[in-house]
């Protein structure tokens, strides 16, 4: 699983906590390097470092892992995205400057959001720069463990500084994010960087 390519980074986590719960329960010592694996591998999949930050700081790893697990796999972000989309005039995922510039909003994907920035996939950059130099408001689809508190996100940033392979999104500004939409709901970007409620343990802090 820790090699897996092909999975998104919801799928991914999800399967990384079902893993670790049987882990937890067979082989509790085997967890801390587990996660440390499979953060190496995906160390940009913010999922994956919300995962693993859950359980390494549960009093019972094996539950909330499959808690983990059960968030991730019910996570209302896309139906609650649709359904502000058809309310909220012309929302575009996609297009050149003249779809981005009638947009009233435009969609981007991150896979993982902190204080200084976001990752998002490649085709993603064209049109972050057409809104961004149209001015029309950036809404980023967020989902469940996808925003990390500050030291967390740092030493995400520290991961993929060193990262040899495992990465496959693109680091990114912050500049003309109006809302991230995620399992709450949409809310404005000091808000959610200010409510994510992740742990921040130790061991994912230092380097290993």
């Amino acid at each position: 699983m820790a090699r897996a390519g092909w999975a998104g980074p919801t799928v991914l986590a999800a399967e990384a906590a079902w893993a670790l719960a049987d882990l937890a329960e067979t082989e509790a010592p085997a967890v801390l390097p587990a996660c440390r694996r499979l953060l190496d591998h995906h160390p940009d999949c913010a999922p994956l470092w919300w995962v693993a930050a859950h359980v390494l700081t549960a009093g019972d790893p094996v539950d909330e892992a499959q808690r983990c697990g059960d968030e991730l796999e019910s996570d209302p972000t896309i139906d609650l995205l649709d359904e502000m989309r058809a309310e909220s005039g012309r929302v575009v995922r996609r297009g050149g400057m003249g779809e981005v510039a009638a947009a009233d909003a435009v969609v981007v994907t991150a896979t993982a959001i902190g204080h200084t920035g976001m990752v998002v996939d490649g085709d993603a950059l064209g049109l972050l720069a057409a809104a961004r130099a149209a001015e029309v408001p950036v809404w980023v689809e967020g989902g469940v463990g996808r925003v990390l508190p500050t030291r967390l996100w740092d030493a995400m940033i520290l991961r993929l500084d060193h990262a040899e392979h495992g990465r496959t999104g693109r680091m990114e500004e912050l500049t003309g994010v109006t809302l991230v939409i995620g399992p709450g709901g949409a809310q404005t970007l000091p808000i959610t960087l200010a409510s994510t409620n992740c742990p921040e343990p130790g061991e994912l802090l230092a380097g290993w």
